[in-house]
């Protein structure tokens, strides 16, 4: 109960309040009506759609590629746990967890010292000869595509969905893989036949989880974006710092605008995640 109160009031106050502020209830700006005001000048801005659709597509890229890389980084610890000790077991699941130890801001500045035209790789390419000058590296932060936003996520993120699908995969018998090999299945065809379909709901949900943080994080985009256009919570923070307490409901819009965004495709991972278990008869 003491969790629960100070979810409900915190969070769901902090959401309701927000709310009420972004539909024009600001006293403090002399504003003591209800209107749509701030949503009807978000719709017609060109810029909130441009910070939308970036959002969108950094937000899709990033659960993809950290997607891809969870699920290989936890078939390849199911693999290396059949093969190896409990030492060497340990010392590959530290390794692959290492990324969730560091926080998302230093995770953006390790990206930076990386990536940037005059960072390590750069450096060790110009040195390798693989680049005539160093400006020759190619702009990967702060670049509108927003690759290095997309790098941080990925290598951030990857861990955590590679976490939720473990304790999957754990559960696969050793004697599966034997029988599959009996009938002519290769080692390819049994993670496509057997492990994907039952890691499927815990990567549909973990990547969820992952495309809402993207979605709605801060810290990465702020520090590895561009001026313009930017993602939708860095112009949701200089709305609310940088502008007058008038544009504070349309800051305020956005976040309800992102947190509506986020619980529909919530529901549709939910009843996809439900349809495939009702689909396959079986639930883990």
């Amino acid at each position: 109960m003491p969790a629960i109160l100070i979810i409900l009031v915190l969070f769901f106050g902090g959401l309701i309040e927000g709310l009420i502020q972004s539909l024009g209830y600001f006293p403090a700006a002399g504003q003591s009506r209800f209107s749509l005001f701030a949503y009807e000048e978000l719709l017609r801005s060109d810029e909130f759609w441009s910070s939308l659709l970036l959002t969108l597509r950094i937000s899709v890229l990033s659960t993809f590629a950290a997607g891809i890389l969870g699920l290989i980084a936890a078939i390849c610890l199911f693999m290396l746990g059949k093969s190896v000790g409990s030492d060497w077991k340990n010392f590959w699941q530290r390794l692959f967890g290492f990324p969730l130890l560091v926080p998302h801001l230093t995770g953006a500045y390790l990206i930076v010292l990386l990536f940037i035209q005059s960072g390590w790789i750069s450096r060790i390419a110009f040195h390798l000869g693989w680049i005539k000058e160093i400006q020759d590296f190619p702009v990967w932060i702060n670049d509108p595509f927003g690759s290095g936003i997309i790098l941080a996520y990925a290598w951030k993120e990857a861990p955590f969905i590679a976490l939720m699908m473990y304790p999957v995969l754990l559960r696969i018998l050793g004697s599966w893989y034997e029988a599959a090999r009996v009938f002519g299945a290769s080692p390819g065809k049994f993670v496509r036949e057997i492990v994907l379909p039952l890691v499927f709901p815990a990567l549909l949900s973990s990547s969820f989880i992952v495309f809402a943080f993207t979605f709605s994080a801060f810290e990465i985009p702020f520090l590895l974006g561009v001026t313009y256009p930017k993602m939708l919570p860095v112009l949701s923070y200089e709305l609310y710092t940088g502008g007058e307490l008038s544009q504070r409901p349309e800051a305020l819009a956005v976040n309800v605008i992102l947190a509506l965004i986020a619980a529909g495709l919530g529901l549709l991972a939910y009843r996809i995640s439900s349809r495939w278990l009702s689909a396959q008869g079986r639930g883990w």
